[in-house]
């Protein structure tokens, strides 16, 4: 261990040694014991433990061709590449990309009316835990290294399917634009499972679910995050995070404090994953609130229970009424839901139309570590699922790329937004917390895999439209049967059938080129003088 704080080279010292498990205070200490350590632990070598390549025996049926998604009409969306404008279905939205912080959406509308003026990745922090000062030191905040920046050719038919549509990615550094091909897919998939379905003693019917997804990868160091916004029929937006690459070890200690022991000399380090968003919702307008309903155990006599006490639950409704109470864990049981909602634009039924935001998959947890050493005050975002605040153009983003520098007299402090401001009818933000409790096993060897690591919220519709508005697809059916389960009919809502032979060359993943990093100087401005990069270089 050094210190190395100031800017005097000659006033850095050696403070200490650490190894397995012991610390000793002066390099002489060291040495002498280093002659009669009994436990030497032996070093992690590189190995086929580590290769990303095929390995093990070969899966039953594996070698015939997977099901593959194809699109056989083209795209079913718009795309303006100049404006970087989207429209799928009645949903249009802007987006853009930051080098700090990458994909971001903008004035995102349905049938013209706006639900949402911006929804974006705000940090994303990696906090470790460990015996040994390395890893007890280690909270990475990743836009100091670039969410945007990090964002490269994406691999066509593994991170996208095959029939995706493909946009590049820019940012400008130290005079110099840089230009990521193919680093944002657009796409459309069935779910393979319906939104909708009934079945009655007359007919059955079920509709198809198809979403839609803008999706953008970084490799921030040893760890890929795949970031996806999807769309849905049903007026629904969901945000979700997965994560892969390879996991940050530590040298096994010889106790399961701070990870399982899971290779030769290797332990999985424990950590969290806290990644925040920004969500700034305008229900009908800007001026909203955010409404609280509960799901909660009662014990109540009713008119026809004849005195009888009856143990039941009602739904309690309260709204968060000032920034003091806009810190919020998620209940006990998701026995509480929130709802961003316009208390002066009353629906026929005298509901208070909204969006409601609520776990969708995988964890949404936050930080275990409380008043964090190593964050400082950098990172108070991370402390609860969900905020809310008055909306100020003086208050952009909960966090700041330069904050891990300094973290504890950050350049952003989060916890300075909250100064008690009304959020009754007030212009309403919302931040909140994905993430996931990682403690790395045998399974995360060589790279983690997203069937675990996945973290995503829903932006449902509450109350905001007349009804169910995925009935609006075509692609539904109805099958009526008689007593005798005959079929009678079948309505398709005018979906065609589909009859003709596919042409599987046009869904064969496209991997002959992987293009690197584009960079244009400014001074001189030569395009055709560019540099082209490794991905990743």
């Amino acid at each position: 261990m050094s210190a190395v704080t100031g800017r005097d080279p000659s006033k850095w010292k050696v403070v200490g040694w650490y190894y397995d498990g012991n610390y000793w205070p002066t390099t002489s200490e060291f040495k002498e014991a280093a002659e009669t350590l009994k436990r030497k632990p032996g070093p992690n070598v590189d190995g086929l433990w580590t290769s990303t390549d095929q390995q093990g025996e070969k899966l039953p049926l594996d070698h015939l061709y997977p099901p593959t998604a194809v699109q056989p009409d083209g795209p079913r969306f718009r795309l303006d590449r100049e404006e970087n404008y989207i429209e799928w279905m009645d949903f249009g939205f802007f987006i853009s990309n930051h080098k700090e912080t990458g994909l971001q959406l903008h004035d995102v509308r349905y049938k013209g009316e706006r639900i949402i003026y911006e929804l974006g990745l705000q940090e994303a922090m990696a906090h470790y835990a460990s015996q040994d000062p390395l890893h007890a030191s280690s909270a990475y905040l990743d836009t100091s290294y670039g969410i945007g920046t990090s964002q490269w050719n994406l691999v066509d038919g593994f991170d996208c399917p095959s029939h995706s549509t493909y946009l590049n990615t820019s940012f400008y550094i130290s005079e110099m634009t840089h230009i990521h091909p193919n680093s944002l897919c657009l796409f459309e998939h069935d779910t393979g499972y319906p939104i909708q379905r009934h079945l009655t003693g007359t007919h059955a019917s079920a509709t198809k679910n198809i979403v839609f997804n803008v999706r953008s990868v970084s490799t921030v160091g040893n760890y890929d995050y795949l970031f996806e916004y999807t769309f849905h029929y049903d007026g629904s937006i969901s945000v979700t995070v997965r994560a892969s690459g390879y996991i940050q070890g530590a040298f096994w200690s010889g106790d399961g404090d701070y990870g399982f022991h899971i290779h030769d000399n290797l332990s999985g380090s424990m950590h969290d994953h806290v990644i925040n968003f920004k969500l700034d919702l305008d229900i009908k307008g800007r001026k909203n609130s955010l409404l609280k309903t509960e799901f909660v155990p009662i014990t109540k006599v009713y008119p026809w229970s004849e005195g009888q006490s009856i143990n039941t639950m009602n739904a309690n409704r309260s709204y968060v009424t000032n920034e003091d109470d806009g810190k919020i864990t998620w209940a006990k049981n998701g026995a509480a839901a929130y709802a961003v909602v316009n208390k002066d634009a009353i629906n026929d039924f005298g509901e208070a139309p909204g969006y409601a935001i609520s776990p969708n998959s995988g964890s949404t947890g936050h930080l275990t570590v409380q008043s964090s050493t190593a964050l400082g005050q950098s990172a108070n975002w991370a402390n609860h699922n969900l905020y809310a605040l008055q909306q100020h153009d003086t208050e952009p983003k909960s966090a700041y790329a330069f904050n891990s520098y300094d973290p504890h007299h950050p350049a952003v402090d989060f916890n300075e937004f909250f100064n008690g401001e009304s959020l009754d009818q007030e212009d309403i933000v919302i931040y909140f917390n994905l993430g996931m409790h990682h403690l790395p096993n045998t399974a995360d060897l060589p790279n983690t895999v997203t069937t675990k690591a996945v973290s995503s919220m829903l932006i449902t519709p509450q109350n905001y439209f007349a009804g169910d508005i995925s009935r609006r697809t075509m692609h539904q059916v109805r099958v009526s049967y008689d007593e005798k389960s005959n079929v009678t009919d079948v309505k398709m809502f005018g979906t065609k059938q589909l009859t003709c032979a596919f042409d599987m060359k046009n869904v064969s993943p496209k991997l002959d080129t992987f293009v690197g990093e584009l960079q244009i100087p400014k001074f001189p401005f030569n395009p055709s003088g560019s540099l082209q990069t490794n991905p990743g270089g």
